[in-house]
């Protein structure tokens, strides 16, 4: 069969899976696209379904810088997008690509991850789907469209890799189906973002055979090889040796998915109406009521509030199961779960100290605000800087020869100072020493010198600011 007529077929397969979202032509559609084949077929195929289709249909390209790896690698990345969706605009009629590339903060990522304690792959993806989710939100209040749409690429083998990782982290039922080829985000004033996925059924071999056809060129992460992380111990080692000593492996865990949304759609039929009241950043509901429930519909309403409490990704089953059994009074990873007066509550715990999560990087001169103050950056012409500190009440506090670029942030568990001995020391330990309250340590600023011969270094604890001592290294 000719190539070309072959690829037409798929870039309509394709478009035709994003109308099956619920898309029509003129809607506001975006693509979050890394440069991977997965990103770049689906944009290809998109863009050149619609023109041909004489679809006069602006696409908006967010592409994101993370900055965890090196700049050649991650803004060569972001370069290859930018310069492939130039390339392509010269070849479509009707349809205009507009790319923009998104720059996360250097040690955004990091950060992030210290504060969730998720794993910095989890991090990148929160903050990419906050970067999307701005954009978006832009586009939206500049136009009459009540629905945008943006179209990721993940596909079949990512469906698989999700599942095997959900089964082997214990994920609640809910999760049990996968990726999903829809989720939507309501938004005020009736607005809502669709996060769609048309490739979802696409195996990764058919994406780059596709690729492969046409001579697109698409860019690989280094870091896919690297085992450090989950996901790629399983694509890298376990799938090969379910390839070679299970046939028909991956058939069987596509339909155990595909089984499990629709005995999660009966559930969530089955406890319609039944709703957690929310009152002062408490849920509740009656206590009775809950317990007249099956086994399963509690477990998903107590997965649900958590969810909406904290954000919590990986709570262990074995405390979802205890409040289903009737164990109400008990406190998990941030979440309290308590029977009071005739109400079963789920709230936040509190705590004493928590990360309180400040951070950013200075890189010129300039106002930096933050909730408990101001932060004044002058240059100097040795090249370095002097700092001021200005608080809520109006106390000055000074550090003089700050290399920039710098940040200045709050402390992650991992910290270390040099000591005079120049041997190391944790900033947990430090501000112990400082006799820090605890409820001030988790604002004492840190700043981490990130100039080229800066290694990362931290080179102050800010103590003073709050009325305790400088570890000035």
């Amino acid at each position: 069969m000719n190539d070309n007529l072959c690829c037409n077929t798929f870039n309509f397969l394709v478009l035709n899976r994003l109308y099956e979202t619920g898309f029509s032509d003129c809607q506001i559609l975006c693509l979050g696209v890394s440069g991977g084949a997965d990103s770049i077929c689906l944009l290809t195929a998109i863009a050149n379904a619609l023109d041909e289709k004489k679809v006069k249909q602006p696409i908006y390209v967010f592409t994101v810088d993370h900055k965890i790896r090196s700049k050649e690698e991650s803004g060569g990345d972001c370069d290859f997008v930018k310069n492939y969706c130039d390339s392509l605009n010269q070849k479509l009629h009707y349809v205009k690509i507009i790319c923009e590339v998104c720059e996360l903060k250097k040690g955004q990522v990091l950060h992030e991850a210290e504060i969730r304690n998720r794993g910095i792959e989890e991090a990148a993806r929160y903050l990419r789907y906050k970067v999307f989710e701005n954009k978006i939100l832009l586009l939206l209040n500049s136009s009459e469209n009540k629905k945008a749409f943006i179209a990721l690429a993940h596909n079949e083998n990512d469906q698989v890799e999700t599942l095997i990782m959900r089964f082997l982290s214990g994920s609640d039922s809910g999760a049990r189906g996968g990726i999903q080829v829809k989720r939507t985000v309501l938004l005020e004033n009736d607005k809502e973002i669709n996060y769609v996925r048309p490739l979802l059924k696409v195996s990764r071999k058919e994406i780059e055979e596709y690729l492969t056809q046409q001579n697109i060129l698409w860019r690989t992460d280094a870091t896919n090889s690297n085992n450090d992380y989950l996901r790629n111990k399983i694509r890298n080692s376990i799938i090969p040796v379910l390839d070679k000593n299970v046939p028909g492996w991956k058939t069987g865990v596509l339909s155990g998915s595909e089984k499990a949304n629709f005995e999660n759609s009966f559930l969530e039929k089955s406890i319609e109406g039944i709703e957690w009241q929310t009152e002062n950043g408490c849920l509740f509901m009656n206590q009775k009521d809950f317990e007249c429930l099956d086994f399963v519909q509690k477990e998903r309403l107590v997965y649900r509030a958590i969810n909406q409490i904290c954000d919590v990704n990986r709570m262990p089953f074995s405390f979802v199961k205890a409040v289903c059994n009737g164990e109400y009074n008990i406190c998990k990873n941030g979440v309290e779960i308590t029977a009071e007066q005739g109400l079963l509550k789920v709230k936040k715990s509190k705590k004493k100290a928590t990360i309180y999560g400040f951070f950013d990087i200075i890189e010129k001169d300039g106002l930096y605000d933050f909730d408990f103050g101001s932060l004044i950056v002058k240059s100097c012409k040795s090249g370095l800087a002097e700092l001021e500190f200005v608080t809520k009440d109006g106390q000055n506090y000074y550090l003089n020869k700050v290399p920039v670029p710098f940040s200045f942030r709050s402390r992650q568990l991992s910290d270390w100072v040099y000591t005079k001995s120049k041997s190391k020391k944790s900033v947990s330990d430090v501000l112990s020493d400082f006799k820090i309250d605890a409820d001030h340590k988790n604002l004492i600023p840190v700043i981490e010198d990130l100039s080229e011969n800066g290694k990362k270094n931290i080179i102050a604890v800010w103590g003073n600011i709050f009325g305790y001592k400088n570890w000035i290294v």
